[in-house]
């Protein structure tokens, strides 16, 4: 019998769909596809939660009746976007308001599935688009990577997100908004657990020899022994064929453990915000005069919120952070009750510059094409010429997974590693 296969939980794809919402702003029509139409539902739901708190945002199923979005339908009627489209009813008529959510509308498959040629690809959904874009609203279609006539529907709408997919097949030229990888979801690893035996001695061997003798005596006593009519037969269960062993989740190690010791490890923090925005009006402000400079995403506990915290400089020695502390508040750049040394030996790998001519100038191009996306990186100098590209600073592994996943929504590769090197003395900025 073959295994099902292992499916991420929604709450990954909705957790990363949040993360990819900001991605989203200044479009007004954007395809969600996927070849897991479940997966691409509930990467939409994320976005469209994450965005609702700033726009209304309409939810429209083109995928067929897919699950998740049919959830968010409270009442009975089963009308949607096929009878729009077979009868004409307007779409206004059709949106459902989901509970609990301001701003968060769905239009539902309908009394049939929507997924069909006609539907897809009408012209309809330019129209549609355009009401969006001069509402400065948000319209997020779900439709399968497959669909028949999603060329015609990418060609109408501003661009679009992938789930799980590197590119589109059926539009190679779409314009790709943000990327949401398939979590990776790995079997637990097999652990042996059974205790480690030790080479017999021959005198454990002979000590063992008269054990088996005796107990083969004992033994053929109790067979021809004859048991009472009134004593039960007892089955014996073998306790630890019951026995479990729980296992956590795998812990997230650095790529290399043996640059520990060497790790660039203080930083400054200059501020924690609870907003984006305000992180990144603090290096538009100060970012090119405060080397290394970078924003770190970090979880707030066990909640939904987030930390935006935007660090400085990267040192092996803490005496170096608090000169470039002091530095910073004579300058007035940091008040002299704000800004701290922390540390932070563990960084996001995003690149690597080989050691050539002209580094000053590669650096600064790979951290400006970086910023065009919307990432806050910076480079370290390395020993050999060489320049390690980097983003975010952390005291633990356990900070990085909102900003691992906001960089792979970006379309990077990032790797935990500790961060190594010295700040460049040119801003790359």
């Amino acid at each position: 019998m073959t295994a099902p296969a292992m499916r991420a939980p929604a709450g990954a794809y909705e957790g990363a769909g949040r993360q990819a919402a900001v991605a989203l702003r200044g479009f007004s029509s954007v395809l969600v596809t996927s070849d897991d139409p479940v997966a691409a539902a509930h990467a939409a739901i994320g976005i469209a939660l994450g965005e609702s708190a700033h726009r209304l945002v309409m939810l429209a199923d083109l995928a067929g009746e897919v699950r998740p979005i049919q959830a968010l339908v409270k009442d009975d009627d089963a009308h949607g976007i096929f009878d729009s489209f077979e009868f004409g009813t307007s779409f206004v008529r059709i949106a459902r308001e989901v509970e609990g959510a301001k701003n968060f509308f769905v239009m539902p498959s309908g009394t049939e599935s929507a997924a069909m040629e006609p539907i897809i690809s009408s012209p309809r959904w330019r129209s549609f688009a355009s009401e969006f874009a001069n509402a400065d609203e948000l319209l997020l279609i779900v439709v399968n990577s497959d669909a028949p006539g999603i060329a015609t529907l990418a060609s109408h709408v501003d661009g679009v997100v992938l789930v799980g997919l590197q590119k589109l097949d059926a539009v190679p030229d779409a314009n790709v908004l943000a990327k949401i990888p398939h979590p990776t979801i790995a079997a637990p690893p097999k652990i042996d657990i059974a205790p480690k035996r030790e080479p017999l001695s021959v005198q454990k061997l002979g000590l063992g020899a008269a054990a088996l003798l005796l107990a083969g005596i004992i033994g053929g006593a109790l067979v021809f022994k004859k048991p009472s009519s009134d004593e039960p037969v007892v089955a014996q269960v073998d306790s630890t064929a019951a026995d479990t062993v729980r296992r956590g989740p795998a812990p997230i190690l650095p790529v290399n453990p043996a640059d520990s010791v060497a790790a660039a490890a203080f930083s400054i923090e200059i501020l924690a915000s609870n907003t984006l925005e305000g992180a990144n009006f603090e290096i538009e402000r100060h970012g090119s005069v405060m080397p290394a400079a970078t924003i770190s995403l970090v979880p707030i506990g066990d909640t939904e919120a987030t930390w935006y915290k935007v660090h400085a400089g990267a040192y092996s020695d803490s005496a170096e952070a608090e000169r470039l502390l002091a530095s910073l508040r004579r300058r007035r750049i940091v008040p002299d009750s704000s800004g701290s040394v922390v540390r932070a030996p563990l960084a996001l790998l995003l690149d690597s510059i080989p050691s050539q001519g002209g580094m000053t100038s590669r650096m600064r191009e790979r951290i400006r094409a970086l910023q065009a996306q919307d990432v806050t990186a910076y480079a370290l100098l390395q020993a050999d010429g060489s320049a390690r590209i980097y983003a975010g600073a952390f005291d633990d592994a356990s900070q990085t997974s909102l900003a691992s996943t906001a960089l792979r929504v970006a379309g990077l590769t990032p790797v935990l590693a500790y961060r190594t090197g010295t700040v460049p003395t040119a801003s790359l900025r």
